[in-house]
């Protein structure tokens, strides 16, 4: 009976530290995920800013307003 406690207590004491690397592995994640998301966001605004201003107006875009169209999505357009 013993045993099986601290069997207990050593999967509890494992779970407290995993819970804690988590947490302390959440903003690593965050900007994995932030980078990620910028490096997709610069290379649709490369590729967009390729277009001519004829290719660009086809679609209903301006230069000036591609990097709007990220503005308008809810992500930083910078």
């Amino acid at each position: 009976m013993n045993a099986f406690i601290h069997t207990s207590s050593d999967a509890r004491d494992a779970h407290v530290a995993m819970s804690r690397l988590a947490r302390a592995g959440a903003p690593v994640i965050r900007f994995g995920r932030w980078l990620r998301e910028t490096s997709r966001r610069n290379a649709v605004i490369n590729e967009l800013d390729r277009l001519s201003d004829r290719e660009l107006a086809d679609i209903g875009l301006s230069r000036g307003e591609i990097r709007s169209v990220f503005v308008m999505s809810g992500r930083d357009g910078r």
